[in-house]
């Protein structure tokens, strides 16, 4: 057998190993396709990933953490006369 003979045999079994790997990977994506999860039927139109922002009612809840923030500086700042 020359090296013509070899090389030729190595290009063949390169091209029926890529052709077999090809169909097995159809086949895993056809059945990996088929166990995909059903879409919740719950509501369409709700958001999946992401909150809606309101800027409102953030606005109110810093207001409330600012005042607390405040009150807890006053306290210290009592605290630090009286020592």
């Amino acid at each position: 057998m020359n090296i013509v003979d070899l090389l030729i045999a190595v290009v063949v079994v390169t091209i029926l190993v890529t052709i077999i790997l090809a169909v097995v990977t159809y086949v895993a994506y056809k059945l990996r396709l088929s166990r995909e999860p059903t879409p919740r039927d719950e509501d369409p139109n709700a958001l999946r990933y992401f909150v809606s922002y309101d800027p409102a009612a953030s606005a109110s809840e810093a207001d409330s953490t600012l005042g607390r923030l405040d009150r807890d500086v006053a306290e210290l700042e009592g605290h630090a006369a009286e020592a």
